[in-house]
Order: structure tokens, then sequence, then C-alpha cells
């Protein structure tokens, strides 16, 4: 990995961890993930990389990062006999600054997202263009390796269908401590819970609480491979059904980089 150093200050090409860490709670944070939702005979898949640019460290110890980040979600249903048409698909694309000192870190993201019926549903439902711009504020809030509270704004600049622009996110992770696992590794368990108000669609509120393990080869690893029971509560996520209810339980695999 490239590191340039300037007056014990140092820049990172390409960091092995980003500075602000993953909300693994939320449903929309970009992910890699296969999910079953036990509540309805359907499917969801994820892919979602993130790739960190730039990491500065100056001699203050802070850091400060530069990246992209991106995701796919789609959601199938499963009509028997092997057959899964799919349903409807979102795309996230985006930007963002992040910093991070002692306890605190912070992002400022801006994201593009775009929501399209699937084949199951061209023939049965009416289109419409779903499209966001947003730009969010989050601080999150972790003293130590088993809490951490994070809240945040966004706003919409650009939006269709039009809707009220400002939104509020906030969330928690709690964990258990590490214990040996399967051949020298370690685990633990963990619960999430995620809360996102919307002035849309007649006022919103979605709540995911998310009950799982993970497992990485080391502690110290960012790394890990997550299996997790979830509930979700308020409106759909995806957006060409955002003005419909969605109540279910899920099962899910996750590939944190």
């Amino acid at each position: 990995m490239p590191c340039f150093a300037c007056f014990g200050d140092e820049l990172r090409f390409l960091p092995p961890q980003p500075v602000f860490d993953r909300l693994i709670g939320d449903p929309r944070e970009p992910q890699t993930a296969l999910m079953a939702n036990l509540s309805f005979p359907r499917f969801e898949g994820s892919v979602g990389p993130q790739l960190e640019f730039l990491q500065w460290r100056p001699l203050d110890g802070s850091r400060w990062g530069w990246g992209i980040q991106g995701a796919s979600f789609i959601e199938l249903d499963s009509l028997g006999h092997f057959v899964y048409p799919e349903r409807v698909s979102d795309w996230y694309l985006g930007m963002y600054f992040s910093e991070s000192s002692g306890s605190f870190s912070h992002r400022f993201e801006y994201t593009h997202v775009s929501s399209h019926l699937g084949d199951e549903l061209f023939d049965e439902l009416q289109r419409f263009i779903y499209t966001r711009e947003s730009f969010r504020w989050t601080t999150s809030f972790k003293p130590s390796d088993s809490f951490r509270l994070y809240a945040g704004l966004g706003y919409y600049p650009h939006i269709a269908p039009q809707e009220k622009p400002f939104f509020m996110h906030g969330g928690l992770e709690l964990y258990t401590g590490n214990f040996g696992f399967l051949l020298g590794t370690v685990g633990r368990g963990y619960f999430t819970y995620d809360l996102k108000i919307k002035d849309e669609a007649g006022g919103v509120v979605n709540q995911n609480f998310q009950w799982g393990f993970q497992w990485k080869a080391q502690k110290e690893n960012s790394q890990s491979i997550r299996i997790a029971l979830s509930y979700y509560n308020g409106n759909s996520e995806y957006g060409q059904f955002y003005q419909n209810e969605d109540h279910h339980w899920g099962a899910g695999i996750y590939f944190d980089p």
C-alpha cells in the first residue's frame, strides 16, 4: 500500500480500512449480502463496494478520508420450481468525505439513487421515474468496541416524484465480547437498531432490527462474515414501492470487506 509522509503527517493511498466504519444495521448501507424474506416467498441480494482512495493521518491523531461507494439491491419473487423473477432493483452511487478523532467519526456524503421495476412486474404495475440526489451528514460515537451510536440529517436537492426534501437517520450497535471460534478465528454476537424518519409519503418511520453473529479471522480485522436475523417495520426501502407498507422478518448472510 503506497504511503507518503511529510513532516510526520501520513497520506495513504487505498488504505485497508476506511475512516468511517460501515453502518451494518442500515439496510441501505452499501453491502454485499444474500437475504431470505421469512414473511413472504421472496429473496434479496445486494452488491455494495466501497473504495477509499485517500486517507490522511496528521500528527494530531485524527484521520481524514475520501472515497466512493455504490450498491445494487435486487428483490426476487419465489414462484417455485426454481423460478425467481425480479420484482425491483435499486441502484446507489455516491462519494463521501470522512473524519475521525477519538471516539467520534463523521461522514458527509452525496448519493444518487434510482429504482426500477423488474421483468416480473412490467405488465402488472404502472412504472414511474424514481430518482433521488441526496446530501447526508452522519456523526458516530463509539466509546468502546462493544457500543456505537450514530445520528444524522439529510436533504434531497433533487427528488422525483416530488416529495418534501428532509430526512433524519439514527441508530445503535451493540456487541458482545470476542471469543475463540473455529480454527483460531474470532466470533461475537451483536444487535443493531436503525431508524429513518422521512418527510415523504405523508410521513414515514422505517425501523430495522438485526440480531446476528460476526465472524473474523482476527478481532482487529475489518473483514468479517455475519449471519443475522432481522425484522423490518415501515415503508418499503425499494423506491418503486416507497409508498407501500413493509413489515417482514428476514435472515441473511453478509460479507463485510
